[in-house]
């Protein structure tokens, strides 16, 4: 088990994990399934090989890496797969423990890259020192601006190397020394490597770091190319209404069933109208860097396949399939979104599916609609995540201070409960034994004045006093330090308790070679 990591998220336990190489009871599935595996294995294997060629070119991959691939016909394929940006600590963690169970069953693993979506590969948060020695929240990226992933642009070298110097320098203020150090090496070798694209960059300096560097990976846009993969969608678009009306209905019941009252979780409803009805497609063309939600429109006994930016494509019957090759040879793919991206990874290839905490909520979905709408089982998935700090000492003293601030009045009205645990100053402590001696002493006067009749009332304001002593003493014990509390910025708080800092800023420097990060 990986070392370094707190807050770990293992569902089900690593234990109850299963590889096992699943068959599907649906025969024309298993078929397509079968096919689509070996396709699977060797795709991965010729995109692996030519970035590796890109990374080794640069100094940064050696040939002795012993991948976790195998015969796809007799070996379990194990999954995962995020965007291509640049990861932080539940990410490296989760591939990592895919790619340790996947080598303990000696199964397949193979790592999708979600290539088709939007958003800035290169971009990353880090830490900037602020007045009163607080810290701020800022960001930096190392490629060009926001676009689909698998069009990503990484900066030039001399502008990689300016923003990487203004982060270093950055940690530095702020005290993360170490993080400075770690960062500054990984920044260097995002200079050394000779491809545009942020999005390869990113992979090959993460296996270069250890990061899934035994997986195999592919992305998302290739495996749609597949001619099983067509025809799993093709399927889909014969009877288009029926699957939406099957997918909307099936999200509404699971909503119900698990409480859920926003309509966007754990993704929307379909449009659908009378002659028209969204379906879980995208879209893409790669050349111009666009994607577009797809619907089918019938119009009398025709069929077209739509998008609002204007494509307009008829399918005839039987003839889906064909309608979808002819996207591919134009340049375009169709390509899943929602829950049809891990309903189509799970049926056609994994036998295991390792999700984070989000795919985790969102694949419970999935596995109903699976059995609702291809009427299989569906193979298993597992969630796996964990986090990292980087300011753990202000963190755990913050953890401290909140949970005082949440308990002051407990603190105030119980002392006694916590004496001898360390949450006092030795001081602190005498004097609250000396008040909470007095304070029982004088109760139990009180109690015999009032079994003989005697007034009381003197030693009732004794006690009085003794408890306000008490109360001000646990005050005092504690109010410079939750006037700190109160006195910090929200971007202090927050960097405090980021657990999304990129993984490059706990890493050890590695001066040639591929070496793990620090586990």
């Amino acid at each position: 088990m990986m070392t370094g990591y707190e807050n770990c998220v293992l569902e089900p336990p690593l234990s109850e994990w299963s590889a096992a190489l699943a068959t599907l009871s649906e025969t024309r599935l298993q078929s397509l399934r079968a096919a689509a595996r070996r396709r699977l294995v060797q795709a991965a294997h010729e995109y692996r090989q030519r970035l590796a060629d890109v990374g080794r070119s640069a100094g940064l991959l050696s040939e002795s890496t012993e991948l976790l691939t195998g015969d796809a016909d007799t070996a379990p394929i194990v999954m995962t797969g995020h965007q291509p940006v640049i990861f932080h600590s539940g990410l490296t963690f989760k591939y990592g423990i895919t790619e340790e169970f996947a080598g303990d069953q000696k199964a397949i693993a193979v790592a999708v890259v979600i290539d088709t979506d939007e958003g800035e590969a290169g971009a990353f948060a880090w830490p900037e020192a602020a007045p009163d020695a607080q810290v701020s929240i800022a960001s930096a990226s190392f490629c060009e601006s926001l676009s689909l992933y698998m069009r990503s642009l990484k900066k030039s070298a001399p502008e990689v190397q300016l923003e990487g110097l203004r982060v270093t320098e950055g940690l530095r203020g702020s005290g993360c020394v170490d993080a400075a150090a770690a960062f500054e090496t990984v920044a260097q070798q995002y200079t050394a490597i000779e491809t545009d694209s942020m999005m390869e960059s990113n992979l090959i300096v993460r296996w270069h770091a250890g990061i899934g560097h035994r997986m195999l990976e592919v992305p998302l846009s290739v495996i749609c190319s597949f001619p099983e993969v067509v025809q799993f969608f093709a399927e889909i678009l014969t009877r288009p209404f029926e699957f939406a009306d099957c997918y909307n209905a099936t999200l509404n019941a699971f909503r119900s069933e698990q409480k859920i009252r926003n309509d966007a979780n754990p993704f929307p409803n379909l449009q659908r109208e009378s002659a028209r009805c969204e379906l879980p497609f995208w879209l893409v063309d790669p050349v111009a860097g666009t994607r577009s939600v797809v619907g089918i429109r019938k119009d009398g006994f025709e069929r077209f396949l739509e998008t609002a930016e204007g494509v307009r494509m008829e399918l005839l019957p039987d003839n889906e399939a064909a309608a979808i090759f002819s996207l591919l040879v134009g340049g375009k793919s169709l390509v899943p979104r929602g829950a049809l991206i891990t309903a189509t990874l799970r049926l056609l290839f994994s036998d295991l599916f390792v999700h984070g905490t989000g795919g985790g909520r969102y694949d419970r979905y999935t596995d109903v609609l699976i059995r609702t709408w291809w009427k299989v089982e569906p193979t298993p998935f597992a969630v796996a995540s964990a986090s990292r700090y980087l300011f753990d000492e202000q963190r755990h003293d913050l953890t401290q201070l909140q949970k005082i601030s949440e308990q002051l009045r407990e603190l105030q009205f119980n002392p006694q409960r916590y004496l001898g645990t360390g949450l006092f100053s030795a001081a602190t402590e005498e004097l609250l034994h000396r008040h909470l001696a007095a304070k029982e002493d004088a109760v139990s006067r009180l109690k015999r004045a009032r079994e003989t009749g005697q007034s009381a009332q003197e030693i009732g304001g004794e006690i009085q006093a003794l408890g306000d002593m008490i109360k001000e003493t646990v005050a005092q014990e504690f109010e410079p330090r939750l006037a700190r509390l109160r006195d910090l910025s929200p971007g202090t708080l927050s960097a405090w308790t980021s657990r999304t800092w990129p993984w490059m800023f706990f890493s050890r420097p590695a001066p040639s070679g591929p070496v793990a990060p620090e586990m």
